[in-house]
């Protein structure tokens, strides 16, 4: 039978007072919530396991709070929507979700001036059967180990992400460009939003990795790679990763989410098969 082992863990980083940063794991079948023991592994079914990272913006009034709110909404309105009948009315679900999350965060800061401004990035990962689903708006990041090739699943809501997407900036420069923080896109902020809609097919040995900037900013991609790879164990990667952001000065909330999918419901990679992804950017 396929199944998900996952694991999620957040650090509060060497620079920030606080951590604005949330996560949510969610057994949708179970309705079971968190990281209990007995929610680490969960069977692979139409119901869905949902996990999501959601980073509350740095410097805005209530940042964490507005993550709070999208943790709990989306967490919540894909629970009533479950289970799905297909793909597609799991993709409405999902924009359906974002949405929600949208409206409570604008209408939290508006029941409260101290909040006003408030918002968050926010990727939910969906896993259906052998197919993953992702709602994407911001800067956390998705990507999908298979082998030893690491391929990111969502495209950053930021300039500098959309200058790499249109091959205007290389990766590596990235990292010094002078409006990296900049983010195009967040939920709270603009009365609508368009997500990036991500879908893939998941294969035996498929490793997910959910994270807010607070791991990218300070580690690049090959050193994720080989993290990932050193610690199969999602309790030990979660770990090893938030620890290295912190090692390499934490100057932001790191949070990381680990899913490992196996069993013998989820067709084996052909080779050195790569990640097959179809996105979609919804316009606002």
């Amino acid at each position: 039978m396929a199944q998900v082992e996952v694991f999620a863990r957040t650090e509060i980083g060497c620079v920030r007072k606080r951590n604005e940063d949330h996560f949510v794991v969610a057994n949708l079948a179970s309705r079971e919530l968190g990281l209990q023991p007995s929610a680490r592994v969960q069977p692979l079914t139409l119901a869905g396991t949902l996990i999501a990272v959601c980073d509350g913006m740095g410097g805005a009034a209530a940042g964490d709070v507005a993550s709070n709110i999208a943790a709990e909404t989306v967490a919540r309105m894909l629970q009533t929507r479950s289970p799905f009948a297909d793909m597609a009315a799991a993709e409405q679900a999902m924009q359906a979700a974002v949405t929600a999350v949208n409206n409570a965060i604008r209408g939290a800061a508006a029941d409260d001036p101290m909040r006003h401004g408030m918002g968050t990035t926010m990727t939910a990962a969906l896993a259906l059967g052998a197919e993953l689903l992702i709602g994407h708006v911001g800067d956390s990041r998705a990507y999908l180990r298979r082998g030893r090739a690491l391929t990111q699943l969502t495209t950053d809501h930021s300039i500098v992400g959309q200058l790499i997407a249109a091959g205007r900036l290389l990766p590596e420069q990235a990292r010094n460009y002078e409006h990296r923080n900049v983010l195009l896109q967040a939920l709270g902020v603009q009365p609508r939003v368009g997500p990036e809609i991500v879908q893939a097919q998941l294969r035996a040995g498929d490793v997910l990795l959910l994270c807010s900037d607070g791991l990218t900013g300070p580690i690049a991609d090959d050193m994720i790679l080989e993290l990932m790879l050193r610690y199969q164990d999602p309790v030990r990667c979660c770990r090893a990763l938030t620890e290295a952001a912190c090692a390499a000065g934490g100057p932001d909330n790191v949070t990381v989410a680990i899913a490992r999918f196996t069993g013998d419901g989820l067709e084996l990679p052909q080779g050195r098969e790569e990640v097959a992804v179809v996105r979609v950017q919804h316009s606002i």
